[in-house]
């Protein structure tokens, strides 16, 4: 007896070291996962930051030739307004976008941004240089060379495009390897813990005798709760690390837009969630602005709502129309067999004081106006990864400055188990925060939703105002919008319509 007691002694000694020595590792290797997760986050802001230069520099360069196509065209001087302060913004930022490529680490790309501004430069002095010192009388070798120089550059544009995508899908493998790693880590604590739970138990069955009995069996109700304490600790350490690595990035700041944001996790004891936001400042004037929830909780929710987010914002910057973007990724998330999420996906335009967006399977968008009531706006469709053709719908709203429009989770109307009351509930909050000209507007909903009650689920907020310190000589009453606000709304649609309608000449 007294040697199977020193056995059990012995055996249970090994057992904690080698826990120890585990949770050790496991710590050791969450900060390395974690230091890796932060790196390639921190490459993929910069792959959207270089994205959006190269997309600037294509829209300036279009710019400057649609207008000097107008003026030869028609002689017309109008044409050249914006030409005179193109030149100097272009090669800033084909300057900016080489200076990007270099710290991204892609020379080759850099090298093509350096011959797309060497090509613009070539452009203006010869060919828009001698057109306008002719007034518009353009000879046939100079139309060609113009033709050839702006192929040129598009040529360039396009490969430092094909190479961000390849670096993007790099930056994603990475991720990816990221997360084997975190499942491994934790598959590799859990079958230790059990295995040393699972030893512990067979010695302390050898060992029960008589009065023992209840002791043994107490000693091993013990050991299985510090093993499941062990494994949720290990497992918590790795949510904390994604939490850190997927933390929200900061929001656009422009005089004219407003926005607001705030993410709440659930009281309880839950895994990492899978809620998100996202605001990302166009050229323009527009802002492309998404929230959106993937069902579930834990790792996976986390992976899905990363990957949802890259995929949008990707196919923002190439598509205007939020009801293709969601299209985009919903096929995305199809192939990948993901869990589904809810979305509400569009664009701000600062000049037309427009939304435009699109739902799939998300509460309803909240719209308030100056003088008028808060309203719930049109919403539809299904969340995205659930089925391969469901077609999703674009709204327009115009609306007028001192506007916001407030994006939310379905934690926020869900509390009382009851959406009606929970719809009600955000809509008088929404309308106290615009009475009360709140700076966090989304704080101030969220507080005035739970006063401070804990909840069950995971609630992210966003808004997005037009500024109305801006809009002189405008109405601000949506009930008394007078002419000015409409000749203004006109003037302003009109005017980059003659550009974009040269622009679809030029790329026939």
């Amino acid at each position: 007896m007294v040697r199977m007691k020193g056995e059990v002694g012995r055996f249970f000694s090994i057992g904690v070291v080698v826990l120890a020595v585990t949770i050790g590792l496991l710590a050791v290797g969450g900060r390395t996962v974690r230091r890796f997760v932060a790196s390639a986050f921190t490459g993929a802001d910069q792959i959207r930051v270089t994205r959006a230069l190269a997309s600037d520099a294509l829209a300036e360069q279009l710019d400057a030739e649609t207008g000097i196509r107008g003026y030869a065209a028609t002689r017309d001087p109008l044409f050249l307004e914006p030409y005179a302060g193109v030149r100097p913004k272009l090669d800033a930022t084909l300057r900016r976008l080489a200076a990007s490529l270099k710290e991204s680490g892609m020379p080759a790309e850099r090298d093509d941004a350096l011959s797309a501004a060497a090509t613009s430069s070539e452009w203006f002095a010869r060919v828009a240089a001698p057109i306008i010192a002719t007034h518009g009388r353009i000879a046939k070798p100079i139309q060609l060379q113009g033709k050839k120089l702006v192929d040129a550059f598009r040529a360039d544009i396009d490969r430092i495009n094909d190479g961000l995508s390849q670096r993007e899908q790099s930056v994603s493998g990475q991720t990816a390897q990221a997360i084997d790693r975190i499942n491994a880590l934790i598959a590799a604590s859990i079958g230790i813990t059990l295995a040393i739970a699972v030893l512990l138990l067979v010695l302390a069955a050898r060992a029960s005798v008589h009065r023992e009995r209840d002791r043994l069996i107490a000693a091993k109700v013990e050991r299985e709760v510090a093993a499941l304490r062990a494994a949720y600790a290990a497992e918590k350490r790795i949510a904390d690390t994604l939490q850190d690595a997927f933390a929200q990035r900061p929001l656009p700041t422009l005089p004219t837009l407003r926005f607001s944001a705030t993410y709440v996790p659930a009281t309880e004891e839950a895994r990492i969630g899978g809620d998100w936001y996202d605001a990302l400042e166009l050229p323009g004037k527009r802002v492309l602005f998404a929230i959106g929830d993937v069902t579930g909780h834990g790792i996976d929710a986390a992976v899905t709502m990363n990957r949802a987010r890259h995929s949008l914002i990707s196919s923002a910057l190439l598509d205007a129309d939020p009801a293709s973007v969601l299209q985009r990724v919903n096929r995305d998330l199809l192939g990948q067999d993901a869990p589904m999420v809810t979305a509400v996906a569009g664009f701000a335009d600062a000049r037309t004081y427009e939304f435009v967006y699109s739902t799939a399977g998300h509460p309803p968008p909240v719209l308030l106006e100056p003088g008028r009531p808060a309203r719930l706006l049109d919403c539809g469709s299904l969340p995205m990864g659930a089925i391969a053709d469901v077609q999703y719908q674009t709204y327009r709203v115009q609306t007028v400055p001192g506007a916001m429009l407030v994006l939310y989770t379905d934690g926020a109307i869900e509390h009382s188990r009851n959406v009606l009351e929970g719809e009600a509930a955000l809509l008088r909050a929404a309308t106290d925060a615009m009475t009360e000209d709140a700076a966090e507007s989304a704080t101030f909903i969220h507080n005035a939703i739970f006063r401070g009650r804990p909840v069950g689920d995971d609630v992210a907020i966003l808004t997005i105002g037009f500024a109305t310190d801006l809009a002189e000589g405008l109405t601000v009453s949506a009930d008394q919008a007078t002419s000015t606000f409409g000749a203004r709304i006109n003037r302003t649609a009109q005017a980059p319509s003659r550009a974009a309608d040269g622009r679809r000449r030029i790329a026939a």
